[in-house]
């Protein structure tokens, strides 16, 4: 893997820090795929996806490393204090995350993936828990925007040529 820009070793630095203090999470999206595999080398990765597990516990610990660290929370682009209030996040799925121009968002519902389960199974990368390869493909088909797309032929054109990797 060549060298990482600015913002993704500042992702891997949150991460490892969220890591140390408890937090339980998987990474996912683009920037998950960027740390498993060569395929995305060079792919820019506008923000950082975590799914968290959904304990009161592991959501106020999130929460408040990021406000300490200078992070601002929204919810649908309403601010966020801590300690959260969890009954005004139930049925919104995530939190944003931003610094400068950085943007972590941290899922803790979804409709057909349990966020508990997805981080007890994640398997460690870079010393991170990563979300599995194939959920991972899954969510960007079902998106199905343009550059999720296009990110899964990557994968799977990788995958047709690192056979058994």
């Amino acid at each position: 893997m060549s060298a990482l820009p600015f913002e993704h070793l500042a992702y891997l630095e949150l991460l490892h820090r969220l890591q140390s203090r408890g937090v339980g999470f998987a990474l996912s999206g683009s920037f998950a795929l960027r740390l498993l595999m060569d395929a995305l080398e060079g792919e820019p990765v506008p923000d950082c996806d975590v799914f968290l597990e959904p304990s009161a516990d592991n959501l106020q610990r999130w929460a408040a490393l990021l406000v300490e660290e200078g992070w601002a929370l929204t919810v649908w682009s309403e601010p966020l204090g801590v300690p959260l209030n969890l009954e005004t996040l139930r049925g919104k799925y995530y939190v944003r995350a931003r610094k400068g121009p950085l943007v972590l968002d941290g899922t803790y519902e979804h409709d057909t993936l349990e966020p508990g389960a997805l981080v007890s199974g994640a398997r460690m990368s870079h010393g991170l828990p990563v979300m599995d390869l194939d959920t991972l493909l899954a969510l960007k088909r079902e998106r199905g925007r343009p550059r999720d797309l296009e990110q899964v032929a990557q994968v799977e054109h990788w995958r047709r040529m690192h056979p058994g990797r």
